[in-house]
């Protein structure tokens, strides 16, 4: 692309290619006030997908609460357009991998505030109760000697959770977490593993898995076969406790800052290695392809032990900081827009109980099938669960509204028919508000924002439903007196 093109994406003015990955093509764009922006295009077969599309929409969401120096922002997206995209911080510097290819290995002071900084990336980003999954040297800037995690959330599209889908493989061999390979669950864990690998990459030059076939790296992985040998002396106690094979028993990100932040090069090495972490053996190389399915099963931890290991891990992992309430800011949300959406259809559920009763009821089925549907596969709860947790609030939607009528009735002066017009507008509104409708909020505040997905078109609608929302709320309440 020409340095003189004058394309846009939305309000960005595209500059230039700047890089290409197995998601999208990054470009180099300005802002409305000439800011440098990154612009990451999705590649045509990634956005055909619909549930990368959705799964893509609630993790953009989510990372724009990650406020770290060591994190680039997630400035914007539009994800719901003929070519999606996601905007980020831009950062002027190298790649962890471009520098170490081009220079050598970091210098060990160098290792160590890398260390220190992904560390600290981590502990952001997991507090906001997200995994990154694909920490590498290639998704690392080197800024000012400072690191900053990029590609944040892309490169986990395609349901991460898998190794391969319709042929495209997700994540780079060497710096997977043994889980993330295995198709099993994935925790904040495998980000510590993978900060580990990038972290011996830094100091060694080498992948810490070893180099040959897709498959001899994979095994390595999953055996724990790492190059601890070939890590600085005082470097190696720390590795070995990030790559265990098992995830429970490496140390969270806040631990693994902790003990980064004691690390001396010039000093003794903190701790020993441990035996579960094996050395690479140089014929692993050589290896035929693997069947995974027939590896040889880890020795599971002894059942008294584990539940104190995971309570202890419970506790130190960091939790989501609660967001001060910012009323402007709902104002001009989607937010916003639901609400209003919300009272219109109770509104009108008081005027015509039966019909827009039944449509409400509909409406909230629809966005719990699509709330199952898009769910990710290894939280999904099963269909049965849905179906019942469905049922149940259903009828506790109608008993909200049958009590709230009949208490109506008793208190005031209204008639029979009034009352039950008003008992069908509580059960609407039970439908949204009552508990257990988390999915249903959480699927129809996505729809909302994939359709309103900038300040002008919100402001457009609010303006549209404030009126509409008032004027229905009027008739309703004139025909109940």
């Amino acid at each position: 692309m020409s340095t003189q093109t004058q394309e846009h994406l939305g309000p960005y003015r595209v500059i230039g290619k700047i890089g290409e990955g197995g998601m999208g093509v990054v470009h180099l764009g300005l802002d409305g006030a000439g800011r440098e922006v990154a612009i990451k295009v999705l590649h045509p077969h990634v956005a055909a997908d619909l549930k990368a599309r959705d799964r893509l929409f609630r993790e953009v969401e989510t990372m724009r609460r990650v406020r770290s120096r060591y994190v680039a922002e997630v400035i914007d997206a539009e994800l719901s357009g003929g070519r999606p995209f996601v905007v980020t911080q831009f950062a002027k510097g190298r790649t962890l991998e471009d520098t170490v290819l081009s220079q050598g290995p970091l210098e060990a002071r160098e290792v160590v505030r890398l260390a220190e900084g992904l560390c600290q990336a981590l502990v952001d980003v997991h507090a906001a109760g997200v995994i990154h999954r694909d920490l590498k040297p290639t998704n690392v800037m080197l800024v000012d000697g400072e690191p900053l995690v990029i590609d944040f959330g892309i490169a986990h599209l395609v349901n991460a959770s898998r190794l391969t889908q319709t042929g495209m493989f997700v994540g780079t061999p060497g710096y997977l977490a043994p889980e993330i390979i295995r198709d099993s669950q994935i925790t904040q864990a495998a980000d510590v593993h993978a900060l580990a690998s990038t972290v011996f990459f830094a100091a060694t030059g080498l992948p810490p898995f070893g180099t040959g076939t897709f498959e001899a790296v994979c095994f390595n992985t999953m055996e724990g076969r790492a190059q601890i040998d070939k890590a600085p002396a005082w470097l190696r106690g720390w590795l070995s406790l990030a790559l265990q094979v098992d995830p429970a028993a490496r140390p969270s990100a806040r631990e693994l800052l902790r003990m980064a932040r004691a690390l001396d090069p010039a000093g003794r090495p903190p701790g020993r290695i441990s035996e579960r972490t094996l050395t690479m053996d140089i014929v692993s190389d050589l290896l035929p392809p693997v069947e995974y399915a027939a590896r040889r099963q880890e020795e599971p931890p002894s059942p008294a032990a584990a539940p104190t290991v995971h309570a202890a891990r419970e506790r130190e992992r960091p939790q989501a900081p609660a967001e001060p309430f910012d009323l402007r800011r709902f104002l001009h949300s989607s937010g916003f827009v639901g609400v209003l959406m919300l009272v219109t259809l109770v509104a009108f559920t008081v005027l015509m109980p039966v019909a827009v009763g039944l449509v409400a009821a509909a409406i909230t089925l629809a966005l719990r099938a699509a709330d199952h549907y898009f769910a990710e596969t290894e939280t999904r709860p099963t269909l049965s669960r849905t179906a019942l947790v469905t049922a149940g609030h259903m009828f506790l939607s109608l008993a909200f509204g049958l009590v709230a009528g009949s208490l109506l009735h008793m208190a005031g002066r209204l008639s029979g028919s009034h009352a039950e017009s008003l008992a069908a507008g509580a059960f609407t509104l039970g439908l949204f508000v009552l508990p257990g409708a988390g999915a249903v909020r959480r699927t129809a505040s996505n729809a909302l924002a994939r359709l309103l997905p900038g300040r002008s078109p919100i402001v457009v609608t609010v303006a549209v439903m404030g009126p509409v929302a008032l004027t229905s709320v009027i008739i309703a309440l004139v025909q109940g007196l």
